[in-house]
């Protein structure tokens, strides 16, 4: 069987249009006044871990987890209410990003520059995740681009779980949700190799809220 060499910095420089140091981090050794090495952080503030795996034991920086509902749930038939059990994904080879906008209303002044701002509010964080699915053998990785689009087709809000966006949704002010939706699932066109496959998600967070009737 002949093997099959690629460089997933090179991969994701050409499908994405940029490069990035995710896939071969050059972890700085950070040393003070001590002769020892001041221990790595394993873990952000809420628990979530900087280190990962893949699945070729290469540790890699920043993992990303996913809990969503399985599509094996089925509807009980006494309420009809939907069962199923929550199962858990680190994203392959993800790169992570996280954005947001303020709605901000501008008056222009009469006779002066500049104009009055008015914060409105801070909108959703929109989440983007770039990485790629990689097949265990040297075919199409069929099996994993199925459940991604099984999860994304689910039309349900699932948790993530990764220190950045730890930051921005677990806060008081949200009620510790760390729930997104999907927004947009695509898989860009790649040549050279068979068994990868790049894949992009776009998630927005999802806050809840209490509606009260008033009559």
């Amino acid at each position: 069987m002949s093997e099959i060499s690629f460089s997933l910095a090179d991969l994701f420089e050409r499908t994405f249009g940029y490069k990035t140091r995710a896939f071969d981090p050059d972890f700085k050794r950070v040393t003070g006044s001590s002769s020892l090495s001041p221990a790595r952080k394993e873990n952000g503030a809420q628990g979530s871990p900087y280190y990962s795996a893949d699945a070729l034991g290469n540790e890699y920086y920043m993992p990303v987890t996913i809990s969503y509902t399985d599509s094996s749930e089925q509807s009980t038939p006494d309420t009809g209410d939907r069962q199923g059990s929550v199962s858990k994904w680190e994203l392959p080879y993800p790169v992570i990003s996280v954005t947001s906008k303020k709605t901000i209303v501008e008056t222009p002044l009469t006779e002066r520059r500049g104009t009055v701002k008015e914060l409105i509010n801070v909108q959703d964080y929109e989440i983007v995740i770039k990485g790629f699915l990689i097949g265990s053998s040297n075919d199409f990785p069929e099996a994993e681009v199925t459940k991604l689009r099984t999860i994304y087709e689910q039309n349900a809000a699932l948790s993530i779980q990764c220190p950045l966006t730890d930051i921005f949704l677990l806060r008081p002010d949200r009620r510790g949700s760390d729930q997104v939706v999907i927004r947009e699932l695509s898989f860009p066109a790649i040549t050279g190799v068979k068994n990868v496959r790049p894949y992009q998600l776009r998630m927005v967070s999802d806050e809840p809220f209490n509606l009260l009737a008033i009559s």
